[in-house]
């Protein structure tokens, strides 16, 4: 049987070529027609297949001939009256079976990791947030080439999201870049001094007085920023998230740090179930779910409010960096944290979300304010920003390189009120 090889078609797009010929393949080898046709008999012309073939400086690539059930062989255009040499079966035989293989594998894991996220997206509770009551504020040039979140952590000690009546214990504003994915985060400590719709109270309060809309409201109009996205957690996730991962590592610096770490294990053992131990002294541990929970709830201890900010950063840095280096685990953690959470973003969102988080890092973390005083006002202690105007100029620089942002007019009355307080009990810039 022979199988006849032909220069490319006219308008088959493929360039025309200088000393094209006519290639013959009998008995897995390769002719050209000046030497084979002075030996060709008459055969079967039904049997005859056609292939087009051009001349390179490069071993001749074979052509299939799977409708005659024969193997193509390689031939050698430095030699083209010459037939090659037959390659061995045993080198290449299994290979494209197995790249073959290797690629339906990656397919199957793909669609089945993307299935399962789909399927764990459409468990989780969504909120139908009402965008025409939150105040935007995208005066900042910078701010369309980034995707804005906020991020709640409530403290329920049922492990229920409600959606008003709990105070949020973590606020954290992760900042992605649209084009390389690259994350900010940014928490703003729970007892700042803000403006809640024209009353001054703290900021962890907003979520408890009017939930979602109240809280990025409140974000936005303090800071100018343009927040319409939201996820909260309660404990439960959050422990949850670091079992799935096995565990991260954090470091207990102090001898009161220790202490006041060991009575929150106590308490999250109580409100999550399970027996976590307690530790017996400083140092770098691995730490499950409930430990690093307790990590990220410590008051009493250097630093106040801002060792807590901190130590919660250091939590979901470790959550992000131990799911990076196991994505195998991404499916089981996904599907075991988010239906214990609520948002306002779609099933899409989230999917998209989910993609580019997996070729994204975390560059930097700083809480707001950056520039504050802690002191007691009207009985009650408060975190007050000096002033509330140059911090939302520094939280603009720091989350999109804005020079020099001009903050709005609101933002400004909201800073000049805020610095009549503050003069008032001896707080100076």
């Amino acid at each position: 049987q022979l199988t006849r090889l032909l220069p490319p078609p006219k308008g088959s797009g493929f360039p025309p070529m200088a000393n094209e010929r006519i290639l013959f393949m009998k008995n897995d080898s390769f002719y050209d027609t000046d030497n084979y046709k002075k030996k060709r008999q008459t055969s079967n012309k039904s049997s005859v297949s056609y292939r087009t073939s051009k001349t390179r400086n490069a071993s001749y690539k074979p052509v299939s001939a799977a409708s005659s059930g024969k193997k193509t062989k390689r031939m050698n255009e430095h030699e083209p009256n010459h037939p090659p040499k037959k390659v061995s079966k045993k080198k290449h035989g299994c290979l494209l079976p197995l790249l073959l293989f290797i690629v339906l594998i990656g397919i199957i894991a793909f669609f089945a990791f993307r299935f399962s996220v789909k399927g764990a997206f459409s468990k989780i509770k969504k909120y139908p947030l009402d965008k025409s009551n939150v105040t935007v504020n995208d005066t900042d040039t910078n701010i369309k080439d980034y995707q804005n979140i906020a991020l709640f952590g409530v403290d329920s000690q049922d492990n229920k999201i409600t959606d008003t009546g709990s105070r949020t214990d973590c606020i954290i504003i992760a900042s992605i870049h649209k084009s390389n994915h690259k994350v900010k985060l940014m928490s703003i400590y729970r007892d700042t001094y803000v403006s809640i719709d024209g009353e001054y109270d703290k900021i962890n309060a907003a979520y408890s007085y009017g939930g979602p809309e109240l809280a990025l409201r409140t974000i936005n109009r303090n800071l100018d920023l343009n927040i319409t996205d939201f996820a909260t957690v309660n404990f439960k996730a959050l422990a949850d998230a670091v079992d799935v991962l096995g565990g991260i590592p954090l470091t207990i610096t102090s001898e009161k740090e220790l202490k006041n770490l060991n009575d929150y294990i106590g308490n999250m053992n109580h409100i999550n179930g399970g027996n976590s131990p307690k530790f017996d002294k400083v140092g770098t541990y691995t730490f499950d779910g409930n430990q690093a929970v307790a990590y990220s709830r410590i008051r009493y201890m250097e630093g106040g409010d801002h060792a807590r900010a901190n130590h919660q950063r250091l939590v979901l840095e470790g959550i992000m960096n131990a799911a990076k280096k196991q994505p195998f685990k991404l499916g089981k953690l996904i599907s075991t944290v988010l239906p214990q959470c609520k948002t306002s973003l779609s099933d899409n969102d989230l999917t998209k979300l989910t993609f580019s988080m997996a070729r994204s890092s975390i560059t930097d973390s700083q809480a707001y304010p950056f520039q504050s005083e802690d002191e007691r006002y009207g009985g009650i202690y408060y975190g007050f920003p000096i002033t509330a105007k140059s911090n939302a100029i520094k939280a603009h620089e720091y989350l999109f390189g804005t020079k020099n942002y001009e903050p709005t007019d609101e933002l400004q009355k909201i800073s000049a009120k805020i610095k009549i307080v503050t003069d008032d009990i001896g707080l100076t810039d």
